[in-house]
């Protein structure tokens, strides 16, 4: 393994994907009411859902990019409207306001229901469009001819992973009233400081294209 080649496009598409995953958005709110209605397990679940059909979004964009990958003329566009999307993220959560996180906190109710969990992750994630703009941003970065087909599927694998393992941890913070109040308190901040770091990324890509 190439070492060099593979760390290059790791590293911003790795960066890129973490920090969006910090930002609350549908996802983090499925998870939410999951856990806080039906309890732990059925957090999990939901998490497991969200996350294969990630990994679905992963599976398309990543054979998509390389079916385009010989056509400069739609990659570069591609890339182009990768790095205007990133934009488009950093300026959200840069101006974003305060938010009520954790609006119902009712009684947790212990459901059996392990099919209905893990599709209502599923389901709220495959239905999201930007998913699949999100995925194809993320490989327009690490796509280039020196980076090969094995790389970007340990790439591939990698986000997959991180998506379910970081939702699994969010159930368990979630499930602490103390994580809650912290979560609520920092989440601004971070959402800012995350919109700066996606900014740098986007700016870079459109510099990198001209």
């Amino acid at each position: 393994m190439n070492i060099d080649i593979f760390i290059q496009g790791f590293i911003p598409l790795a960066l890129a994907h973490f920090i969006a995953l910090l930002s609350p958005g549908a996802d983090f709110f499925i998870l939410v009411s999951s856990s806080s209605k039906n309890g732990k397990t059925a957090g999990i679940l939901t998490a497991f859902g969200i996350a294969f059909a990630n990994g679905l979004y992963i599976l398309f964009a990543l054979f998509g990019i390389l079916l385009i990958q010989n056509n400069q003329i739609l990659f570069i566009s591609i890339k182009l409207v990768g790095a205007l999307y990133l934009l488009y993220l950093s300026y959200h959560l840069i101006f974003s306001k305060q938010r009520e996180l954790f609006k119902n906190d009712k009684n947790i109710k212990r459901t059996k229901e392990l099919l209905k969990n893990f599709l209502k992750g599923f389901l709220s994630a495959i239905l999201n469009p930007k998913n699949s703009i999100f995925y194809f941003t993320m490989f327009s970065i690490s796509s280039t001819h020196k980076i090969p087909l094995d790389f970007q599927i340990i790439y591939a694998f990698w986000m997959f992973f991180v998506v379910l393992f970081w939702d699994i941890f969010i159930v368990y913070l979630i499930n602490s009233k103390n994580n809650r109040v912290l979560i609520q308190k920092y989440s601004n901040k971070i959402e800012k400081i995350s919109g700066v770091i996606l900014f740098v990324l986007g700016f870079a890509i459109l510099i990198s294209l001209f």
